[in-house]
């Protein structure tokens, strides 16, 4: 009988080289688990995120449609509402504001003054003008609502009306 050399030496994996193989699969899975699970939360809130942009260009749509062919008069200064199937968690408001405009046409005191009729017509008509576009323009908000854990969370857009048709009074 020959020695053979590879007969007498065990072939195999060793217990310690076994368990370093697989903390190092288990460190590898637990990572790629990770990234995953990070992966799904942000897949998750572009999903809402757009979920709710869809939503409030919605209402801003609806909100203008609703004014069309109306005078500010006519139009509910606040409403709110909630969204049909398959968005009835979502809720929104609707907040139409006028604006109060600074006068246009600061007062000219101090300098030459030609008798004071260019002053007090240019007040005038920066005093119209000013009263025109608060009662011309205003801004329209717009919020939607959720809840996500137990807490309330919104977010709003905001856009101006202006309504061409006001007519520009001329007295004060």
């Amino acid at each position: 009988m020959r020695n053979n050399p590879l007969h007498g030496s065990r072939s195999g994996f060793t217990l310690l080289e076994v368990l370093i193989a697989m903390f190092i699969m288990v460190i590898a899975f637990g990572s790629i688990f990770s990234i995953q699970s990070s992966a799904i939360q942000v897949t998750n809130r572009a999903k809402q995120t757009n979920t709710v942009a869809m939503l409030l260009k919605n209402a801003m749509v609806k909100a203008e449609l609703e004014v069309e062919g109306k005078s500010f008069e006519e139009i509910k200064k606040e409403d709110s509402g909630t969204f049909e199937a398959p968005f009835q968690d979502y809720g929104w408001t609707r907040t139409i504001k006028e604006l109060e405009f600074p006068n246009l046409v600061p007062n000219s005191s101090g300098g030459e003054n030609n008798g004071g009729g260019e002053d007090q017509s240019s007040d005038m008509i920066g005093k119209l003008v000013t009263k025109f576009l608060s009662k011309a323009v205003r801004q329209v908000e717009v919020t939607v609502k959720w809840q996500k854990s137990g807490k309330e969370q919104s977010v709003s857009t905001s856009t101006f009306w202006v309504d061409l048709n006001h007519e520009m009074a001329l007295s004060e």
